[in-house]
């Protein structure tokens, strides 16, 4: 395989921020989020800049609304899909409670997590079995995990845009608007142009850039 050659600006924003090599990205969620299709974006976002990412999905359970956790890794060169225990730099939580079970196991002292305060309550909960617990209570647990922490309104964007299928987007720019990876925002907008080719999907990133703003 040929090298990859680096552009200047990815290599001047690596430096900047201090860019770890791979840098590590977890997208957390259940099953029917999209979390698949951020791994393909962000992916296509870092190929776009000419580096080498790697994506790994491990799944909690088979059926529609189980857990789900992508693991995306991105550096200069190849590395193991799965990211090792205290390794993520981000955490994109697309439901609180499943961005919790994930932090608590990948997330450490320099992680970052950007989290959708939708909840999607597990078939036990409707059923009367099990509590959900309180958003504040959620955010008060990934603090004493994460370095910090960004609980993001995303529902009434998505009730304007009349669509739950956007909310991989709305993620995918709250994390281009973080500004801590090596990857520009203007290479992850395109990325989602890319794949998901729908003017929904550039509106609820751009409302995901300024969530953070």
């Amino acid at each position: 395989m040929e090298p990859v050659l680096l552009s200047v600006r990815t290599m001047l924003l690596w430096r900047e921020n201090e860019v770890s090599d791979p840098y590590s990205v977890l997208v957390a969620g259940v099953g029917g989020q999209g979390n698949l299709v951020c791994g393909r974006i962000i992916a296509e976002a870092a190929v776009i800049q000419g580096l080498r990412p790697v994506v790994g999905d491990t799944f909690g359970a088979s059926r529609r609304g189980g857990s789900v956790v992508t693991h995306i890794r991105i550096g200069k060169e190849d590395w193991g899909p799965l990211i090792p225990k205290g390794r993520v730099q981000v955490v994109l939580g697309m439901e609180p409670l499943e961005a919790l079970r994930a932090a608590a196991r990948y997330a450490g002292e320099k992680t970052y997590a950007l989290v959708s305060m939708m909840p999607v309550p597990p078939s036990s909960v409707a059923s009367g079995g099990q509590h959900y617990p309180k958003i504040e209570d959620i955010k008060t647990d990934l603090e004493s995990i994460c370095q910090e922490v960004h609980m993001l309104d995303v529902e009434p964007v998505l009730e304007r845009l009349g669509s739950t299928r956007v909310l991989n987007s709305f993620m995918i720019g709250a994390f281009s608007a973080l500004g801590r990876g090596p990857l520009g925002s203007k290479n992850l907008r395109l990325a989602v142009s890319n794949i998901l080719d729908s003017e929904k999907d550039l509106v609820a990133f751009d409302e995901g850039v300024k969530s953070l703003r």
